[in-house]
């Protein structure tokens, strides 16, 4: 049985560029476009790990983590941020460690990208 996955940003660009990066892998891949339709989508489906931008408008990737984890605690959370001028993604986890279970910055490295889902979905 694949993974399920479900991959949230408020930019269809980089949701499409992590479910082509993913769907080598055989996973199966949800899409969100905001933390809204994320939430209607736990409720309906067995997901084991979140792909989620932090930094969106109406509900931020760090709300919908604390929503996730208060009613979903066995779901990993990988958040994903433009870092920049805003915080770099090692801050980022510093910051919001109780959250997510790693963070990467934008723009996306697919061997990173990979690898932590790997290493959070606990596959060899």
């Amino acid at each position: 049985m694949s993974a399920k996955i479900l991959i949230v940003d408020d930019t269809d660009i980089i949701r499409a560029l992590i479910k082509e990066i993913l769907d080598s892998s055989d996973y199966d891949i949800s899409e969100a476009s905001n933390g809204q339709e994320a939430i209607e989508i736990l409720a309906k489906n067995d997901i084991d790990l979140v792909i989620t931008d932090i930094f969106m408008p109406e509900m931020s990737g760090i709300e919908l983590a604390i929503k996730i984890k208060s009613n979903y605690p066995h779901i990993k959370i990988l958040g994903i941020t433009a870092g920049g001028n805003q915080v770099t993604s090692d801050e980022a986890l510093n910051m919001f460690s109780d959250h997510f279970e790693s963070i990467l910055s934008k723009p996306i490295d697919q061997e990173e990208l990979l690898d932590n889902v790997k290493y959070l979905l606990n596959i060899d």
